[in-house]
């Protein structure tokens, strides 16, 4: 592996551990105490500067000794920062507490002390996937990074019941989807790239294999046909949907050549070619009795199934 290569797994590592000895780091990276000291020089030519504690709990640690002052943000420059902490902190996400610090260090070298009112909200995980999630994040995205194999246990949600396999992947991208982290890659049980939600790996292993992309996988293009993350094929929706969700839909980007036709004051008609059946039935169904599914037939019937079955639940 690479000089560089070392040096950055060294700085992910303190990143996600917050101190390690020098013992600790050179076995992590297979390398000398020498060449550990050495990777510390190059971080912090890089202006990464690594501070050292002495004593039997001591150890690198990744110090923040950069001024902020001087950086010359324009006004509409501060106001993206304080509305991404915001957002940052509607949510749980694995560094949103540094995040927030790091922008109020910014802000706070800055002239303009003018509040936004801005406020977003978000649906979150617990703290306790969070602090599962983290762990797996770091180690995913220096696998990503060092194109190791994962080897891992994971947990899907199956039709009738939880299925629990072991996987072998090549990670290639994470993503955040509804305030939960993904990762994606190729899996080598399914011969194709799949989504793996980070909550649902029990355990995980990232191996010494070395792999080379199999598929030119463009990861925006494919989101942007798709409503949700499910890939899978594509089927041609229209509906009639009514007030007042009518209004809300025209006031949306839902996907990427989408039709809107207005029928009469309170109605439209809505024609997309989208991928992500699981999704569409949710969103579909959500609209409640504001929508009517004209095609495709199979998306009908299926939509009357489960209005059956909840019809029965409260007899």
């Amino acid at each position: 592996m690479s000089r560089v290569s070392n040096a950055l797994n060294m700085y992910f590592l303190l990143q996600s551990r917050k101190m390690m000895g020098v013992d600790e780091i050179a076995k992590e990276l297979e390398v000398s105490h020498r060449m550990v000291k050495e990777y510390k020089n190059d971080l912090e030519k890089a202006g990464i500067y690594i501070g050292s504690k002495l004593g039997r709990y001591g150890g690198y640690y990744i110090e923040n000794r950069r001024s902020f002052d001087g950086l010359g943000l324009t006004d509409e420059e501060v106001s993206a920062l304080k509305m991404a902490k915001e957002s940052i902190k509607s949510g749980k996400y694995h560094y949103g507490p540094k995040f927030e610090t790091l922008v109020s260090k910014i802000l706070n070298s800055q002239s303009n002390g003018e509040e936004i009112h801005y406020h977003h909200k978000t649906a979150s995980e617990s703290e306790d996937i969070i602090r599962k999630e983290k762990r797996a994040w770091v180690d995913v995205n220096l696998a990503i990074h060092n194109k190791n194999r994962i080897r891992m246990s994971y947990k899907s949600l199956k039709e009738s019941e939880v299925e629990i396999r072991e996987r072998l992947v090549e990670p290639y991208g994470v993503f955040d989807y509804k305030g939960a982290s993904y990762f994606y890659g190729y899996c080598s049980s399914a011969k194709d790239i799949r989504f793996f939600k980070l909550s649902r790996i029990m355990e995980h292993h990232i191996t010494n294999e070395i792999f080379d992309i199999k598929v030119d996988y463009n990861f925006d293009e494919v989101m942007d046909k798709s409503f949700g993350i499910y890939t899978d094929e594509a089927i041609d929706l229209k509906l009639n949907i009514y007030y007042p969700m009518s209004e809300i839909i025209k006031e949306k980007y839902i996907c990427k050549g989408q039709k809107i036709q207005q029928l009469d004051d309170k109605t439209i008609r809505f024609e997309a070619k989208m991928k992500g059946y699981t999704e569409i039935i949710t969103w579909v169904m959500g609209m409640g009795s504001s929508v009517e599914v004209l095609e495709p037939v199979e998306l009908k019937e299926h939509i009357h199934k489960e209005v059956s079955k909840i019809i029965e639940l409260y007899k």
